[in-house]
C-alpha cells in the first residue's frame, strides 16, 4: 500500500469488455505498420467516470502531467533538483516568498491558445480562492504576470521546502477554467491541455490517451498511445500473467510467481519506500487522546508479522520515527538510529493496566469513562494488503483486551469517512515527498485543520499540535541545511515520544514492469523517477525514456 498519491487510484472495479478487448487485441504485438501501445494499469475500478479536471474530485490517471503539464519537473528520487519544462527558470528571492518563473515561449493548448503567463496566474490565484483545489496547502497570497512570459508569485510565509510542490502544479487553460463556478467540483470530460498527450477516446472500461505531434517535445515521447483499461486485483493479476500490461502500479501478492517467472527475461518489479502507512487513530475522539492508550496500542502491535504476512517481506518494518527506509535513512537521528519497533504485550498490558483500562468479564477493556476498547476498522475492500492487514491487526490488539474489527467498504465510502473524520480507527498513508518535511506535514501539520464536517486533505489523524507546526516552519523558513535538520530531529522526537500516527509499514511504491515491447523503466539501478504510473511529474519522465524493444 502507499502513499494515496501513487496507488492505483484508489477505486474498485472489474475489466470490462472493451478493457479485455483492447488487452486481447494488443497483447501479441501490432500489425505492419501500426504502433505498440504502451499498456498501463494504475487504477482498479469497476468503470471509469469521464473526469480529467486535475483539480476536481478523483482525476482520471495521466491528466495530470500528461495533459495538464508542470511548470518544472520533480521526483522524490532526486531530492531538491527540478528540470525545466513549461518554466525554463524558477528564482527564489532572499527570504523565500516571492518565486519569479520564466516560461517557454512555445507552449501551446490543444486548442491553438496559447500557454502564457495569465494561465499560470490563474492557476496558482485559483489555489488561494478556492481552497478545496490547493491539496498542497500553498500559502498563496498573490500572482501576477510581469509580462507574457514571466509570472511573479507571491507566499504568506517562506516556501523553499515547498518548491517541488509549487512548480508541480499543473497548469489549467485560464480562458477555460475561469467560467466554471467551482472548479474543484468540475467533472470534465473532454480535456484542453499543453501536455504531451491528448485524450483520444474514452469509453467506462477503457480510455486512451495519444501523443500530441504539436507539442514542443513531441519528439521525446517515442509511445504513441497509452492505453489505460479498468481491472479488479484479479483481473490485473490475470493480465500481468498473461503479459498484457507493460506498466503497472498496485500491490501484487507472490509478485515473483505471478508475474516474474512466466517471463524472468522481460519482467520486473522495483518497490522503494515512499512514506508510511499508519494506523491511524481519530484524535478528536477524546479517548485517542490519551498517549498512554495509544502507546498500549503501539505496543501490542507486531510490525514484523505484518510485513511478512500481508507483504510477503517485499519490506521490513517501519522506523519509529516514521521515516521510510533506505529513501531517508540518511535523515534519521542519532538517537534514533538503533531503535526499532518490538511487539512486547506484557508491556503493553502493564501501560493500559496503569491509565486505568480495566477488562471486563468478557476480557475486553474498558476506559475509564466506561467506553468499551470496542472498535470498527473501516478499510477499502478491494486493497487486499490492508484487508490482510486488519485481520492480523485485529488478532494481535485482541491479545490485550481491544477488539478491532474489520470492514471492508468501497473506496469511495472509506475516502468519505476518512476525509470528513467519521471514524475511530482506520488506516491511512502519507507520502514521502521530496523530503523528511513534506512526510511530516502531510502526516502532522495544523494547515490542514477544517471547519466543522469539511473534508481533510491530510494529517488525518488529526494532530494539532504547536510545537509541531513551529517546527515545520522553522524548517520551511530557512534554507540552512543545520537550521533544517534541528527540525527534523525535533519532529523525530514527537513522532517517538507522543505518537501521533502510529507506522505500521513502510508505504512502497508500488511498480511492475515489462520489457518486451517497450524499454527503459527505472529500476534500483537506474533511479531516474518513481516508476509508478501514478505521480504526474514522474510518469513524464518515465514515458521520455521508453523505447520500443528490439527483438
Amino acid at each position: 500500500m502507499t502513499p494515496e498519491v501513487t496507488r492505483r487510484a484508489m477505486m474498485l472495479g472489474i475489466v470490462g469488455a472493451a478493457g479485455a478487448a483492447a488487452l486481447a487485441g494488443c497483447s501479441s504485438g501490432p500489425a505492419a505498420g501500426e504502433d505498440l501501445p504502451l499498456r498501463i494499469h494504475a487504477n482498479d475500478a469497476t468503470t471509469f467516470q469521464p473526469n480529467f479536471n486535475p483539480y476536481g474530485g478523483v482525476p482520471l490517471q495521466g491528466a495530470s502531467g500528461l495533459i495538464y503539464e508542470n511548470l518544472r519537473l520533480a521526483t522524490a528520487m532526486t531530492p531538491g533538483v527540478s528540470e525545466p519544462w513549461l518554466a525554463t527558470d524558477a528564482e527564489w528571492n532572499e527570504d523565500g516568498t516571492v518565486m519569479t518563473v520564466t516560461l517557454r515561449e512555445d507552449a501551446v493548448f490543444t486548442d491553438g491558445e496559447p500557454l502564457d503567463a495569465e494561465d499560470v496566474v490563474f492557476t496558482f490565484l485559483m489555489h488561494r480562492d478556492v481552497p478545496a483545489t490547493n491539496t498542497v496547502a500553498l500559502e498563496v497570497v498573490d500572482a501576477e504576470a510581469l509580462d507574457a512570459h514571466r509570472v511573479r508569485l507571491e507566499f504568506g510565509r517562506a516556501s523553499f521546502a515547498q518548491e517541488a510542490d509549487i512548480v508541480t502544479r499543473p497548469i489549467v487553460p485560464e480562458h477555460l477554467f475561469s467560467a466554471f463556478e467551482d472548479p474543484s467540483t468540475e467533472q470534465i470530460a473532454e480535456p484542453v491541455g499543453s501536455g504531451p498527450y491528448v485524450l483520444e477516446r474514452f469509453s467506462d472500461q477503457l480510455y486512451t490517451f495519444v501523443r500530441n505531434d504539436e507539442h514542443w517535445a513531441a519528439e521525446e515521447f517515442e509511445p504513441r498511445e497509452l492505453a489505460w483499461p479498468s481491472f479488479t486485483t484479479q483481473t490485473m493479476n490475470t493480465a500481468l500473467q498473461a503479459g498484457e500490461l507493460d506498466w503497472s502500479g498496485g500491490f501484487v501478492a507472490n509478485i515473483d510467481r505471478i508475474f516474474v517467472d512466466h517471463d524472468p527475461e522481460h519482467r520486473g518489479y522495483w518497490y522503494p519506500g515512499n512514506g508510511t502507512v499508519n494506523l491511524t487513530l481519530n484524535l478528536e475522539k477524546e479517548l485517542f487522546q490519551d498517549l498512554e492508550l495509544r502507546r498500549g496500542i503501539s505496543l501490542a502491535v507486531d510490525r514484523r508479522e505484518i510485513a511478512e504476512i500481508a507483504y510477503q517481506k517485499y519490506f521490513g518494518p517501519p522506523h519509529p520515527t516514521g521515516l521510510p527506509r533506505p529513501t531517508f535513512e540518511e535523515f534519521i537521528a542519532e538517537d534514533y538510529r538503533d531503535l526499532e519497533y518490538e511487539q512486547d504485550v506484557e508491556q503493553a498490558e502493564e501501560v493500559l493496566d496503569a491509565a486505568g483500562y480495566e477488562r471486563g468479564a468478557d476480557g475486553v477493556r474498558v476506559a475509564p469513562d466506561g467506553t468499551p476498547l470496542v472498535f470498527e476498522l473501516p478499510i477499502p475492500s478491494s486493497y487486499n494488503d490492508w484487508v490482510t492487514t486488519s485481520q492480523i491487526l485485529g488478532s494481535q490488539l485482541s491479545t490485550v483486551g481491544i477488539t478491532l474489527t474489520p470492514r471492508g467498504i468501497s473506496f469511495e465510502q472509506w475516502l468519505e469517512a476518512r476525509d470528513t473524520g467519521n471514524f475511530d480507527i482506520t488506516i491511512s498513508t502519507a507520502g514521502a515527498g521530496q523530503s523528511p518535511w513534506d512526510l511530516y506535514r502531510a502526516m502532522l501539520s495544523s494547515e490542514y485543520r477544517t471547519e466543522g464536517d469539511e473534508p481533510v486533505v491530510a494529517n488525518f489523524q488529526r494532530w494539532y499540535d504547536e510545537e509541531t507546526d513551529e517546527l515545520l516552519r522553522s524548517f520551511a523558513e530557512t534554507d540552512d541545511e543545520a537550521e533544517q535538520r534541528a527540525a527534523i530531529d525535533g519532529l523525530q522526537r514527537i513522532m517517538v515520544e507522543q505518537m501521533p500516527a502510529l507506522p505500521i509499514v513502510t508505504a512502497p511504491n508500488w511498480f511492475n514492469y515489462n520489457t518486451a515491447h517497450w524499454t527503459g523503466f527505472p529500476d534500483e539501478s537506474e533511479p531516474y523517477a518513481l516508476g509508478a504510473p501514478v505521480q504526474n511529474a514522474d510518469r513524464v519522465m518515465v514515458l521520455r525514456a521508453l523505447t520500443r524493444t528490439t527483438s
